[in-house]
């Protein structure tokens, strides 16, 4: 998931909810809001993503068995000169004939080539479980981060959960 998935719905959210929302909602709604819009919640919101996203790629290779490297290398290649027949021409026709004309030269050219590597299956299920142990333990923290949040910012009146909102501020 990249950035901007996450901060352009934020933006949106964040420049159409007003005051009058914010005393329209319930308190278990604005605590929802005020704490889902900290700086600290979309932080943790984005670490659990991007194990997540970790997960997946591991259980992918895993599945293949294999990882795909590229070998490269730099190689010389001889190109011939190129002369064009400028005769009969004269003037800015001329000029841009010779300057098709190219002498021979050498060019360096980056090759390369996909070459599939077995993986070590043990060690590679060795870091996906490591993964998944890390998610789970981002979410008991973010979990819990939110419910000590929502349990201050329930008791906030309207006026007061909707600065901590516009601030991205916890209670």
């Amino acid at each position: 998931m990249n950035k901007w998935s996450i901060i352009i719905p934020l933006l949106l959210s964040t420049a159409c909810t007003t005051i009058e929302d914010f005393q329209a909602m319930s308190p278990d709604e604005r605590a929802e809001k005020v704490c889902s819009a900290t700086s600290a919640s979309r932080q943790r919101s984005s670490t659990l993503a991007g194990i997540s996203n970790q997960i997946a790629a591991k259980e992918q290779l895993l599945a293949t068995g294999y990882r795909v490297y590229e070998d490269c290398q730099v190689v010389p290649i001889g190109v011939p000169a190129r002369t064009a027949d400028c005769s009969g021409r004269t003037g800015n026709e001329l000029e841009a004939c010779q300057k098709s004309s190219t002498p021979a030269h050498t060019e360096y050219r980056r090759l390369c080539r996909e070459m599939p590597v077995p993986i070590d299956y043990n060690y590679e299920s060795s870091v996906l479980r490591d993964l998944r142990m890390a998610r789970e333990d981002q979410l008991e923290i973010h979990q819990q981060q939110t419910y000590t949040c929502v349990a201050k910012a329930r008791s906030l009146p309207a006026t007061d959960a909707y600065l901590l909102y516009r601030n991205n501020a916890e209670p």
